[in-house]
């Protein structure tokens, strides 16, 4: 098999396995062979890349069904035809995930704010 054809049986091997040794096992290659390709900077750049795009797309598609699921609860919450209980754990549903992703946007302007500081102190 040529060094191009491995690396990319090393490639989709560790991007459908959990570990080393699965990927190793799938990619009938040795754990240390597969170190090897990671320590190769421009296989490690391939393999984030294409991690990174997967990572992507699992993103987008939770993001398309999170959309989804927000519009299912609050149907089942503005209902007055459903149970007050199946109602009010929508309303509580709501209000939790909002209160935390208020909370993740704060947290998230914070480290911005942090780094901006730092990168501003590192300059001077």
């Amino acid at each position: 098999m040529s060094r191009s054809r491995k690396a990319d049986t090393i490639l989709q091997a560790l991007l459908s396995s959990r570990t080393i040794r699965e990927a190793a096992q799938v990619a009938k290659a040795s754990e240390r062979v597969i170190y090897d390709y990671l320590a190769d900077p421009a296989f490690d750049a391939r393999y984030k890349a294409a991690r990174d795009d997967i990572i992507r797309g699992v993103s987008n598609h939770l993001r398309a069904k999170m959309s989804e699921a927000i519009n299912v609860i609050g149907d089942i919450m503005s209902d007055a035809e459903n149970r007050p209980q199946d109602r009010l754990t929508a309303a509580k549903l709501v209000l939790e995930f909002g209160a935390r992703y208020i909370d993740s946007q704060d947290i998230l302007e914070r480290i911005k704010a942090l780094e901006d500081a730092n990168v501003q102190t590192v300059d001077k």
